[in-house]
């Protein structure tokens, strides 16, 4: 289960665009010596996001800062002079196409690490493209000239210097990632669509001032941005279920004042489960109910505890408001069948035969038992209300399972 990106997280990027817009309106006001940083602080920040990349091992975020710096490169090697010349407009041309295409692809080829052979072969392709890319440009053969002079005219409206193909591809291209965002909506899909939306602008308004200098090093503030933030959610999120985990729940309890109720949910016979259908299939059952639990109203925020056990948190000493959010949730799912499928017969299935099995015979019913505590005055720390909260828990269980208990105050 994927987890949900908060609107605080989008809009950090948004921000560093903008100040990249800012930072372009404010350039040609600034000292010569503060412009000449901007030269070179796409390759100074391109430096720290590929040492912390790999050490991240994200291979996804390496390929970026790669295409991006050596689109860079090319821009300032062959693109200081007017684009009617055969090298300039075979380089804008072949960047326009080339940087969004690999930024893309590198998006939609899935992470396993920065030394694995599909990171490698990704390498590989990058490194090509770009000492093709180089050859073209150095030696501007004929046949791809008249191609970029007739298909790929630059300046095709006043303002605009990417011509009408190339923006239209690069539209499709970032049409694209953002659906791949939609679909895995996480730290890293979102920083690698801004990426591409920040090394796109250069391409399509070239002839401002310094805009390839403001907008790589914003491409690559975002690689930065994407890679602590998938440090940290490795460290505070739960891989399986997406929900944070105990860590991020004491610190939430340290900070949140005097008034709170605490729930610890355990799943009902999830050990004879796991011995039954295997862990495989124990998994699929822990992310179903993360899922479910996750929807808890009454402004309840979810965190898997360890093993089968999830917490709820709710900002408010009022129990029985969270005791009926979560008697709801609890409903919902033992209402909920979970199918039993058999993987191996399933793989082996052609698309007609899994569609004609929508509905399993086996399924089995899920069930949860949940205890509730609030903070009262007898408790020093939150330690002492969650064991209120587990005693109640067990109350749950031993009064007959799949239901709430709530502890005495």
């Amino acid at each position: 289960m994927e987890q949900r990106i908060e609107n605080s997280n989008i809009a950090l990027p948004l921000v560093v665009l903008l100040a990249a817009c800012a930072a372009l309106y404010w350039y040609p006001s600034l000292s010569v010596d503060l412009q000449a940083i901007f030269v070179w602080l796409p390759y100074a920040l391109g430096a720290v996001a590929i040492s912390l990349s790999w050490m991240f091992n994200r291979r996804q975020l390496v390929v970026v800062v790669l295409v991006c710096c050596f689109s860079y490169w090319l821009i300032h090697r062959f693109l200081q002079q007017p684009l009617s010349q055969p090298d300039a407009l075979l380089c804008f041309t072949l960047v326009s196409l080339l940087v969004p295409f690999n930024l893309l692809l590198n998006q939609a080829i899935s992470e396993n690490g920065v030394k694995t052979l599909r990171a490698k072969v990704m390498y590989g392709v990058v490194a090509l493209q770009g000492l093709a890319l180089y050859l073209i440009v150095m030696t501007h053969p004929q046949a791809l000239l008249e191609l970029a002079q007739n298909a790929f005219a630059p300046r095709p409206i006043e303002g605009l210097i990417i011509s009408l193909y190339a923006l239209a591809a690069a539209g499709l291209w970032m049409a694209i990632s953002f659906v791949l965002f939609l679909l895995k909506p996480n730290s890293m899909s979102m920083g690698l669509f801004f990426s591409l939306l920040a090394a796109i602008a250069p391409l399509a308004f070239l002839d401002r001032e310094a805009i390839s200098s403001v907008f790589f090093s914003a491409s690559m503030l975002l690689v930065l941005i994407s890679g602590m933030r998938t440090s940290h959610e490795l460290a505070y999120r739960d891989e399986l279920t997406g929900l944070l985990g105990r860590r991020m729940l004491f610190e939430k309890l340290s900070g949140i004042g005097r008034q709170y109720t605490v729930a610890m949910v355990d799943i009902d016979h999830f050990k004879s489960f796991n011995d039954t259908y295997g862990h495989d299939v124990g998994d699929d059952v822990l992310a179903m109910v993360a899922s479910r639990l996750a929807t808890v109203g009454g402004g309840g925020q979810v965190f898997r505890y360890g093993g089968e056990e999830f917490t709820a948190l709710f900002k408010t000493d009022d129990i029985e408001h969270a005791r009926e959010h979560l008697d709801a949730i609890r409903q919902e799912i033992a209402d909920t069948p979970f199918a039993i499928r058999d993987k191996k017969k399933r793989d082996k299935q052609s698309a007609k035969d899994r569609k004609d099995s929508n509905k399993p015979s086996n399924t089995v019913q899920i069930t949860v038992s949940i205890g509730v505590a609030t903070k009262t005055a007898k408790h020093d720390d939150p330690e002492e209300v969650i064991k209120d909260a587990d005693k109640a828990l067990y109350k749950a269980k031993e009064g007959g399972r799949n239901q709430v208990v709530a502890a005495r105050k």
